[in-house]
């Protein structure tokens, strides 16, 4: 923050510096994810620009990665537009697997059928984090949302947590028709 700013304020450390403000409203609310992202899914946090969001991502997957009752995976990629099904496998492999000569595999089915094979060996629910979820295409939704329900048929548990703003969206007709019919946690 500028200094000028500041002082004109008289503030006198940045906001960005500052601990997160955490609320009882928002202590339940992190339980109640919390609790959610065992039992698979899709989770969607929403909120305006600035709200918070983001900041609120990062404490759940802290928590729950200090908890260890899940295994935490989170796509790292920040060319949102650009992320499909195929990037998110990547992303899951990469935190789940444990052998570094492991190769992904190129054909969709045997990746697929791997990442299946994988995810029934875990002992554990896999929450998958993606923010600003805004960005992704219908597609992508789609396709997470049948990556869910084909981890649960094989008798996995799969929770993919998104935050993204609110008024995009509410805005974007493909997450409307497509996603929100299958939350089963909206903030």
């Amino acid at each position: 923050m500028n200094n000028e700013i500041m002082q004109f304020f008289g503030l006198s450390r940045s906001f960005y510096n500052l601990p997160f403000l955490e609320t009882e409203v928002i202590k339940r609310q992190v339980e109640n994810i919390k609790l959610a992202s065992r039992t698979g899914g899709i989770i969607a946090l929403t909120g305006m620009v600035g709200s918070g969001k983001t900041t609120l991502l990062w404490k759940i997957q802290q928590q729950l990665f200090d908890e260890k009752q899940v295994l935490v995976c989170r796509s790292l990629s920040t060319d949102k537009k650009r992320v499909n099904i195929g990037t998110l496998y990547t992303a899951l492999f990469f935190d789940l697997v444990k052998d570094k000569n492991f190769k992904i595999p190129n054909q969709a089915e045997q990746r697929e059928r791997k990442l299946l094979e994988l995810v029934r060996k875990q002992d554990k629910p896999i929450v998958l984090f993606i923010d600003e979820a805004h960005d992704l295409a219908s597609q992508t939704l789609i396709s997470l949302k049948r990556l869910i329900e084909l981890v649960h048929s094989s008798g996995g548990n799969l929770t993919v947590i998104l935050a993204g703003s609110y008024c995009q969206m509410l805005c974007m007709k493909k997450i409307r028709q497509h996603i929100f019919s299958h939350l089963s946690y909206r903030y």
